[in-house]
């Protein structure tokens, strides 16, 4: 799941503004509703949907993954413990969510975009995570219909993440190592943190939300 995301990092922002103490605050209050890191199902390839739309779970496994998110951006079956290639996801905070069964990537493109994640399966923490800038994608809905459709920006993002973890992936094995932070920097708790927060704006731009308004996927938006 990516977790909702509020100011980036910056010097005009204090630290209890930032993208990445919000989203820390957030999750840490969510988490106990998800399946955590170490758990043996977040590792594993999940299963294919067969017959959607005949499959009778599948509208509870949405109303469940829709309560799960809450103000959050994504969440996917296997952070509720279901090995399912399902997820639930929103490009903005006031879109309606939706919901990607048997997702797959068809294509990617060549830019590559540095942004900031975080995850309610790794509480605590945030990283930077380098993903194709855009993807044209496929997906089912819960009647079975197929849908092709590109996105870019934050939402492109978001659905490379929750993807992810349909394939026993989590955001830290794509991370660049450097940048992985704990949450008591940004809290201003751990020691230099000043000092830590401005080496972490070297090594990823920093993004509002702005900027994925103007960059949403071609079409409509949602399923």
């Amino acid at each position: 799941a990516l977790a909702k995301r509020r100011q980036p990092l910056s010097r005009e922002s204090s630290l209890g503004d930032s993208l990445a103490w919000q989203t820390m605050r957030t999750s840490r209050r969510a988490c106990s509703s998800f399946v955590l890191a170490g758990h043996p199902v977040l590792r594993r390839v999940a299963t294919p949907v067969r017959g959607v739309a005949a499959r009778a779970d599948l509208p509870r496994l949405d109303a469940a993954l829709r309560s799960a998110l809450g103000e959050h951006y994504g969440v996917a079956a296997p952070q509720l413990g279901t090995s399912a290639r399902v997820f639930l996801l929103r490009a903005h905070a006031d879109d309606e969510p939706w919901i990607a069964i048997n997702p797959s990537i068809q294509r990617r493109s060549r830019e590559m975009v540095a942004g900031w994640e975080t995850c309610l399966s790794v509480p605590g923490y945030a990283a930077s995570v380098e993903r194709p800038a855009a993807v044209d994608v496929r997906y089912e809905r819960l009647d079975g219909t197929a849908v092709e459709r590109r996105l870019r920006g934050f939402e492109a993002r978001v659905f490379q993440h929750e993807l992810d973890h349909l394939d026993g992936i989590l955001f830290t094995d794509k991370a660049d190592p450097r940048s992985l932070v704990h949450e008591s920097y940004l809290l201003g708790d751990g020691p230099d943190s000043e000092a830590v927060c401005a080496s972490l704006r070297q090594l990823a731009p920093e993004y509002e939300e702005e900027e994925y308004e103007e960059s949403a996927g071609e079409g409509p938006r949602g399923p």
